[in-house]
């Protein structure tokens, strides 16, 4: 198997950690089953880089897209990287993610269980969001007419 990040290993911290960013992004993007062309503009317009780099990226991107490992092992390994005391990025990568999930206005059930996978494996949230949402929603679940809610 070819491991994107045993390739990139002897690039400076920066470097690998905007690969990190790139395979997930590729990896999310490609999850409803198609890698879209506004998908990739997106992802060019938030990571900064020069027009000599724009190959590049684009070829990160595409191994990011057919590689086999899953989004959780890169999610995980980025986090490693990061280290956990740096939430706020991990939490800007969480953003990044959702972003491109909705630039082509469909969010698939595909792309919100990914993002739910990176949130959880970067400790940015406890448990998934439909357990979330559900707890809440029984928190209200005798109140769920608006007549018998009280303010």
């Amino acid at each position: 198997m070819n491991d994107l990040w045993h390739k990139y290993r002897k690039s400076d911290k920066q470097t690998i950690v905007i690969v990190g960013v790139l395979i997930l992004s590729a990896k999310l993007c490609k999850a409803d089953g198609e890698f879209t062309e506004i998908e990739k503009e997106e992802i060019l317009k938030i990571v900064p880089h020069e027009k000599i780099q724009h190959s590049t990226l684009l070829e990160i991107l595409h191994e990011g897209e057919i590689d086999q490992t899953s989004i959780q092992e890169h999610a995980r390994r980025l986090r490693k990287l990061v280290g956990d005391t740096n939430k706020k990025f991990l939490e800007f990568v969480v953003a990044v993610l959702y972003r491109l999930a909705i630039v082509d206005h469909v969010m698939s059930e595909e792309e919100i269980r990914d993002i739910q996978i990176v949130a959880l494996e970067f400790g940015v949230i406890k448990i998934p969001l439909s357990t979330q949402i559900k707890k809440i929603a029984l928190k209200f679940k005798d109140k769920l007419r608006i007549d018998k809610w009280s303010t």
